[in-house]
């Protein structure tokens, strides 16, 4: 016989008659909706475990993913630091440094040997070239430099000396700074210039005297000087003493009496050698103006 059990339904007020076999039916239902639940969420799991694994791809894959995203990073921080660069120099006002030299200049040729021998005849082609403005009192600075180790450096005073094949005194050479300077100054013609500055006054001036016995045939080509009179024989000509805007200067004369060369100093820190008194006269009155201080 069927057992019974009373429920009481509160609410209502209504007592109910529950079953054994109810009971197991209602358990029954349960453990099905149960193990539907279990099933259901375990498929789901599966699906979404598969899913996942669609996205993520095979080991292969992974990889050629990743050095792709390094690949791209790299790339983006390339072009970013590229177009930095880019806009810094066009911010950036172009500069061009002029050479600091002992007198103001207009125009500069620059000379640059390989081989110290020809520097003489370099200097004869740049000292014929036109000026580029085509006016005159025109002072052309020309820049001597050489390549050494692959990079550009100036010729010093002392390599000047070797490279022209000058036969000055040792002292006289060691009594000069580096601080030199050869251009042309055009008036008509094409007139060079050698300023030097001088460490020591005393043994420059007296390196001078004793040059004099060889200067005019170290210059004769360089300056072209007008003569028709070889090296040694030049070289016998006497110098002598003239004024150069009340200035003591030295002096060479051809065999025609006609001054080729002077040499004189501005002062007691400049020596100025050249072939034309209207080119050394150009050039006291620069070096005035570069020595005059502002008040």
């Amino acid at each position: 016989m069927e057992e019974e059990k009373l429920n009481y339904n509160k609410k209502d007020g209504i007592k109910t008659v529950r079953t054994y076999m109810s009971d197991m039916a209602d358990t029954v239902r349960d453990n099905e909706i149960s193990v539907i639940k279990v099933a259901l969420a375990e498929q789901n799991k599966h699906e979404r475990e598969d899913l996942y694994r669609k996205v993520e791809g095979t080991p292969t894959k992974k990889v050629f993913w990743v050095i792709g995203g390094i690949i791209l990073v790299a790339i983006a921080i390339g072009g970013t630091y590229f177009i930095i660069q880019q806009k810094a120099k066009q911010n950036t006002p172009e500069q061009i440094a002029k050479e600091e030299t002992l007198i103001s200049y207009d125009e500069i040729s620059p000379i640059s040997v390989t081989n110290p021998s020809e520097l003489t005849n370099e200097i004869n082609k740049v000292k014929k070239e036109t000026s580029v403005t085509g006016k005159s009192d025109i002072i052309k600075f020309i820049s001597l430099s050489q390549e050494v180790n692959g990079l550009q450096e100036k010729i010093l005073t002392q390599e000047l000396f070797r490279d022209l094949g000058f036969t000055a005194p040792s002292s006289l050479v060691r009594s000069l700074s580096d601080s030199y300077m050869i251009g042309t100054y055009t008036n008509n013609t094409q007139n060079l210039f050698i300023i030097f500055q001088t460490k020591d006054y005393e043994y420059t001036y007296a390196g001078m005297l004793e040059w004099e016995k060889t200067l005019a045939g170290d210059m004769l080509s360089l300056f072209e000087l007008d003569t028709k009179e070889s090296k040694i024989k030049i070289s016998d000509r006497k110098w002598k003493d003239v004024i150069i805007n009340n200035k003591d200067a030295r002096a060479l004369v051809n065999e025609n009496d006609k001054i080729i060369l002077y040499y004189l100093f501005t002062d007691k820190s400049n020596l100025v050698i050249a072939s034309d008194e209207s080119t050394i006269k150009e050039i006291v009155a620069k070096l005035i103006l570069k020595n005059i201080k502002p008040l």
